[in-house]
């Protein structure tokens, strides 16, 4: 994500702008090279370098057609897919950041997608981490860390160790037994993905809802609140992201829905949706706090 509020008016001449501006495309140069992209905000290109002049009316003619492209007609622009609501409350240093790149990129981490910030420099904006608090009902409830890079060198090292993203379903089970380590995934519990042709947009709601589970059950471990809000925001509602399986549908597909959970037959009703095209993620649900989670099936759904 382009941090679009590190234009905060402190381009007092052109030439640190210019600076500032190449060792931005810089970084999303670097980006591309891994195959990621830099999101920025429609209205990036609207915020003032300086008191009365706006970023796109103080661009060098070198740099004004490949920064109008990106900024005002190509992107990509993160509100074309936006994941936060308008009336969620985001802030940053006691200042409510909503409706920006900050916020959107809050937000996905809470639910799992990796999400880093890109700044423009000389700003008040270089520090390695961002911390962006959650709010609701006035009261702090969750605060996220977001990386934050401002020059080349900083994020291509960044890039090097991040995980790729996975191009068959082999790598996407590599990444998360891997990654979630406080999941128990059987033996063969990817095995269903086999056959279906890979789907890279089916991958990433995968590893989104596998990151809710995981982070469900540290914190039953620990014993915080964090477990109690996730459950309440993904497990209960017309839109949940998990559910159990209806009564009919466990008489119907009893057999199709019992899994060997360490040498004992469980009904496995409880489940992880992806909706378009319908996939599952199925898996035991603990009674205890300290009984392990138990991922026993994910692929296409099962009760059809």
């Amino acid at each position: 994500m382009l941090n679009e509020l590190s234009i905060e008016g402190q381009f007092f001449d052109n030439a640190t702008l210019g600076e500032s501006i190449r060792e931005v495309i810089g970084m999303r140069n670097a980006a591309k090279r891994f195959g990621m992209e830099v999101y920025c905000h429609t209205n990036t290109a609207n915020r003032h370098v300086r008191p009365d002049t706006a970023l796109i009316h103080a661009l060098s003619r070198d740099q004004r057609m490949y920064m109008t492209s990106w900024l005002t007609r190509q992107g990509p622009f993160w509100e074309d897919a936006r994941r936060h609501a308008p009336n969620e409350w985001y802030e940053y240093d006691g200042e409510i950041v909503t409706d920006t790149g900050l916020a959107e990129a809050a937000h996905c981490v809470e639910i799992g997608i990796d999400r880093r910030m890109v700044s423009f420099a000389p700003s008040s904006w270089e520090r390695s981490t961002i911390v962006v608090i959650r709010r609701e009902n006035n009261a702090a409830t969750d605060s996220v860390q977001l990386a934050n890079y401002w020059n080349v060198s900083d994020l291509e090292q960044a890039l090097i160790k991040a995980d790729p993203e996975p191009e068959s379903w082999e790598q996407l089970e590599e990444i998360c037994r891997r990654r979630f380590a406080s999941l128990n995934f059987s033996a063969d519990s990817f095995r269903p993905l086999n056959g279906q042709p890979f789907a890279p947009g089916v991958a990433d709601r995968i590893r989104i809802r596998l990151d809710v589970l995981n982070r469900i059950q540290v914190a039953r471990w620990r014993g915080t609140s964090e477990g109690r809000r996730l459950y309440d925001k993904h497990f209960t509602g017309d839109r949940a992201w998990f559910s159990d399986s209806s009564d009919s549908e466990k008489r119907d597909f009893e057999s199709k829905l019992t899994f060997n959970v360490e040498g004992k037959f469980v009904l496995c009703g409880w489940h992880g949706k992806i909706n378009t095209p319908p996939y599952r993620i199925h898996f035991n649900r603990p009674s205890q706090p300290g009984d392990a989670l138990h991922v026993v099936y994910i692929g296409w759904k099962i009760t059809v």
